[in-house]
């Protein structure tokens, strides 16, 4: 009974070793099993256009590709997964791995589902509509291609997939076997894609000088100002040029402003409930105030929030805008480098337009300038005393304004010109044995006493007292007693001096008479009584004559 007993124990021992082997050996496969478990995609949404720049290539990262398929050979290219859960879609992005490059064949870049051997779910024969299933071959910044990007549907669960590339020069590469495990677990969960823009702006204006000067050719002044002298004989006649200058002084930048958009897509299957969003700019850490909502704030499943904000900065600050986005369960993180164009946003006074005002010549537009150039505008006139004339003279200023339309800023020049006049004297012909009017008068002049023929008198002009050496010589005066009896008188006047009015008295008497019958030497007086009779006449030949301002000039 004994023997039994012990018989029976070691037979239960026995087995209940047993039994610890095989619940380790089950646990150990188990293990093995869940550790060689098909991997999961990420989950979320892309855009198939050629660009990669929304895919995080350490989450999105799948599988590695080599060359034939064969985990011993070379890695010439990699795989990205991500799958959005709620539109049943899978995003592919395959890359090639420098210093591979893509051989862009569309027959052999495919991306295959359960099948090492069946149709391809898309290729690069499939072309891009935006409805899945779609192709895009994908370029870096020089154009050249180095992989692709692609779409299709696809229900959640466990499959198989397997993807392509060709590789130069006509190397496969695709991942192990042809096929590998994939499961998708669309377990409802939140998920929140933020991405953001930062865009740069601000003003540049440029800053101008003009100054204006006018110069004449005799280089005259007068209180600080140029000034022509114009002579009646012409002495004087010259130009003046103006000179307009126009100087860049350089630009100011200012107003500078970052502003973009903040989009928040809601690629999980719950409502996420926002309940901060923390906007920081720049390496000083500046708040940006997102303007167009209020938090909390509830984004459903499958929705897109976009967010717009604006930020007035000091100057052009360095570093990125990093958006932090809150919810009840996590929190989700975006960048945007800040990047400053070199060129402005708005410019102001880059190219100007210059106008000229004067009593010349009117309003004139001289040009435009660009910066940053200097530009000089020039221009002239003649100046002469005969396009004043006789009856014009006297002092004229002529003032020039020339303007930089866009700035309102300018500058003038002041041009002073000064033009003879006459100075009018009274004038009397004086022959040999002329009479003097005084004393019998108080006004001086000479009658002169004459017979038939012909006289050259002297014209002598304001020879006060009949004493010439007081008066001028300003020409001659030829009178004539012809065998008819008629007396005429010709005045011979030259330059510079001008014959302004004549009277001519030819009588038997020494003075003319006046309404009253008394003697009277008074220019309006004086009458010819020719023809006369061969006797002796008297002759008075007055004029006014101009005479050229002897005090005209430049002290």
């Amino acid at each position: 009974m004994k023997n039994l007993k012990s018989e029976i124990l070691e037979t239960n021992i026995t087995k209940m070793v047993l039994l610890s082997i095989a619940f380790t050996i089950a646990m150990v496969a188990l293990a093995s099993s869940a550790s060689a478990a098909a991997p999961e995609p990420s989950y979320g949404t892309a855009v198939v256009d050629g660009k990669y720049i929304e895919w995080d290539l350490g989450a999105d990262h799948f599988a590695d590709m080599h060359e034939a398929y064969n985990a011993n050979k070379d890695v010439l290219s990699k795989l990205y997964l991500r799958y959005n859960c709620s539109a049943k879609v899978m995003y592919v992005l395959v890359l090639r791995v420098p210093p591979y490059e893509v051989q862009p064949t569309a027959d052999d870049a495919w991306v295959r589902i359960d099948s090492a051997e069946g149709a391809p779910v898309v290729s690069g024969t499939t072309g891009n509509d935006g409805i899945p299933p779609d192709f895009e071959w994908v370029k870096n910044d020089t154009g050249t291609i180095i992989g692709y990007e692609a779409s299709f549907p696809l229900e959640p669960g466990t499959h198989t997939i397997g993807a392509h590339i060709q590789i130069q020069p006509g190397r496969t590469s695709g991942t192990i076997d042809k096929q590998i495990p994939l499961v998708i677990n669309c377990q409802q969960r939140e998920e929140l894609t933020v991405s953001k823009t930062a865009i740069t702006s601000y003003t540049r204006t440029h800053n101008w000088d003009i100054t204006k000067s006018v110069t004449t050719k005799n280089g005259y002044t007068h209180e600080g100002f140029p000034k022509i002298w114009l002579y009646i004989d012409g002495r004087g006649n010259e130009t003046a040029t103006w000179t307009v200058d126009v100087k860049h002084k350089g630009c100011e930048d200012s107003d500078f402003d970052v502003s973009g958009v903040i989009t928040i897509e809601n690629t999980g299957d719950l409502p996420a409930n926002i309940t901060d969003i923390s906007d920081v700019l720049g390496e000083t850490g500046i708040q940006v105030t997102v303007s167009g909502i209020e938090l909390p704030y509830t984004l459903p499943a499958g929705e897109t929030l976009e967010l717009r904000y604006s930020q007035a900065v000091d100057s052009m600050i360095d570093g990125s805008n990093d958006v932090t986005v809150t919810t009840e369960r996590d929190n989700y993180d975006a960048s945007a480098e800040i990047v400053w164009s070199e060129t402005p946003t708005t410019e102001n006074y880059k190219t100007i337009n210059v106008v000229d005002f004067s009593d010349l010549f009117g309003e004139q537009t001289l040009g435009t300038v660009t910066a940053p150039e200097n530009a000089q505008f020039t221009y002239s006139k003649d100046f002469a005393w005969e396009d004043y004339g006789k009856d014009a003279g006297g002092d004229y200023v002529y003032n020039n304004e020339a303007t930089i339309v866009e700035t309102g800023d300018s500058d003038d020049a002041t041009l002073k010109v000064n033009v003879q006049s006459y100075m009018y004297e009274t004038a009397y012909a004086k022959g040999d044995g002329a009479t003097c009017f005084i004393p019998t008068f108080k006004n001086w002049g000479w009658t002169n006493l004459i017979s038939p023929g012909t006289y050259e008198m002297d014209l002598w002009a304001g020879a006060a007292q009949c004493d010439t050496s007081k008066g001028t010589l300003v020409g001659s005066v030829t009178v004539t007693y012809g065998s008819d009896g008629y007396v005429t008188a010709d005045y011979n006047v030259g330059t510079p001096y001008i014959l302004e009015e004549t009277h001519v008295y030819a009588g038997y008497e020494m003075f003319p008479m006046d309404k009253k019958g008394n003697p009277t030497v008074a220019p309006g007086a004086y009458s010819n009584a020719s023809p006369f009779d061969g006797r002796d006449v008297y002759v008075i030949a007055h004029a006014v004559v101009g005479i050229p301002d002897p005090n005209f000039g430049p002290e």
